[in-house]
């Protein structure tokens, strides 16, 4: 799944609607090239969640339930409700 940003997609419309006006059909390279002007948004994987959190977050050997564990826990729940997948709440 990709993702962009407002101004992107504002962009991508606007520069349909210009070829609609001019009445002219862009071929596959246009679009493609156009497309790839385009800079989607990454989510983060699980090992790139994992090593944020090793960078920020110190190691509490005395409490398993600790920071590490709930930014890890809300981290992957906010990706997957961005990508759109269905969440079950605990």
């Amino acid at each position: 799944m990709k993702l962009y940003t407002e101004e992107q997609v504002r962009k991508a419309i606007a520069t349909g609607f210009d070829w609609c006006h001019q009445k002219r059909i862009p071929n596959d390279l246009v679009i493609d090239n156009f497309i790839k002007e385009l800079t989607p948004i990454e989510l983060p994987s699980d090992e790139e969640i994992g090593k944020s959190r090793d960078e920020h977050i110190p190691i509490d050997e005395s409490d398993m339930w600790s920071e590490r564990f709930y930014f890890t826990i809300g981290a992957q729940w906010m990706r997957d409700k961005i990508q759109g997948k269905k969440i079950t709440e605990p």
